[in-house]
């Protein structure tokens, strides 16, 4: 029988290598322990929610407090959590005790105090509040008037000095990712001091970002010490064919597990076509299939040359790195180059109903994300046709 101090130290050993296959094992360690989902609903996130008794026996208690807590994504309860320490730390500096259900005065406070000690912008602040409403319900509190009339009336204010301070100070957005940034990107990837296949392996991430309008969340892992088969996008969750028409030429599949505008927890497939550019992405992936080899099927689909999954984070220092020197101060990252294609399809003259379709927004919250003029949506088709740069 092996103890589990043995189990432990067996695990510690496997972890101080650096090889493909100590990683690779940690990993599917890791992800057998994943349910279905787990990244995206669950109660792992979730505080413990107050059901009342009405004469229910304790096991139908903890079933519906399971359902309650597969009711809003496990990236939401975290935000709630985080809002929950806020007001916390804000009454903290107030010698005061938390008591609910809160007082308005005390909202007023915590409103003034997220924005203009901590300099919050106005959707932040109304994510707090969302977050701090729902901790009324998880304990079992009457709900509280968070969002009074003159609440909403300081909250809009402060979305237009929000808006105002963006027109001042434009470099404190994010930048997209425009097709001279991707040109760059590429040039100054060849020069990265790493091998060959981490390059390659970095600008087809890049590519399929871009041309497919993709979160960094949904090609890459949150960790780079393991991934969840059931959330993160595998070896073989990436599918290459050059059978389709001529017309479109080759295409990339991307099977995407649990999206975020998935409530069903439905994948997605995702088509990027071939364009025959400088920054095709076809062209990217058969040089990263050429470099890299055959990886394992069930394994995170981008890793660099050690055998570790590419992280956002990972990304983001490489792009930073690769970009400060041509761009000072730039504000781009992996979520840049989501901004970047709907910016870009704007100015092309798209209609929105087609830029929703690419970004799969399902809400009209894609205009946040066009960072570029609009253009008149005259002689769309001609302009499209001529564009051959993307």
């Amino acid at each position: 029988m092996i103890s589990g101090a043995q189990l432990r130290l067996h695990s510690l050993a496997q972890h101080l290598f650096t090889g493909k296959t100590a990683h690779q094992a940690a990993s599917r360690r890791c992800s057998a322990t994943a349910t279905p989902g787990s990244a995206k609903y669950g109660p792992q996130a979730a505080p413990s929610i107050n059901i009342p008794h009405f004469g229910l026996s304790e096991k139908a208690q903890r079933e519906l407090q399971v359902a309650a807590s597969h009711s809003i994504t496990a990236r939401t309860w975290q935000s709630y959590r985080t809002a929950e320490r806020m007001l916390k730390r804000f009454l903290l500096q107030r010698k005061e005790r938390l008591e609910l259900p809160l007082k308005e005065e005390t909202v007023l406070g915590f409103v003034h105090w997220l924005a203009f000690e901590k300099g919050l912008k106005a959707t932040s602040i109304s994510g707090y509040l969302a977050g701090i409403k729902k901790l009324h319900l998880i304990k079992g509190a009457p709900e509280p008037k968070l969002r009074s009339e003159l609440i909403n009336m300081i909250l809009e204010g402060k979305k237009n000095m929000d808006a105002q301070a963006r027109l001042q100070n434009p470099s404190s957005e994010r930048q997209p990712v425009t097709v001279d940034v991707m040109k760059l990107l590429k040039v100054q990837l060849v020069s990265w001091d790493s091998s060959e296949a981490n390059k390659a392996t970095a600008w087809l991430i890049c590519s399929l970002l871009f041309h497919g309008a993709c979160r960094g969340g949904e090609l890459l892992c949150k960790t780079a010490n393991c991934f969840d088969p059931n959330v993160n996008l595998l070896r073989r969750d990436v599918q290459y064919s050059d059978k389709s028409s001529e017309a479109v030429g080759a295409v990339i599949s991307l099977k995407l597990k649990n999206p975020k505008e998935s409530k069903d927890n439905r994948a997605a497939i995702v088509d990027i076509y071939e364009t025959k550019s400088a920054i095709c992405p076809v062209k990217a992936f058969k040089k990263w299939s050429r470099l890299v080899g055959s990886t394992q099927q069930d394994g995170p689909a981008f890793c660099w040359d050690n055998g570790k999954p590419v992280t956002c984070n990972a990304m983001n220092s490489i792009i930073k790195g690769r970009l400060d020197q041509f761009i000072p101060g730039h504000k781009i990252s992996v979520h840049s180059f989501r901004t970047g294609t709907a910016s870009m399809m704007a100015e092309l003259g798209y209609s929105d109903q087609d830029i929703k379709s690419i970004g799969r927004w399902s809400s009209r919250a894609f205009e946040n994300y066009i960072k570029l003029p609009r253009s008149k949506r005259i002689q769309t088709l001609e302009k499209l046709k001529e564009n051959k740069s993307w």
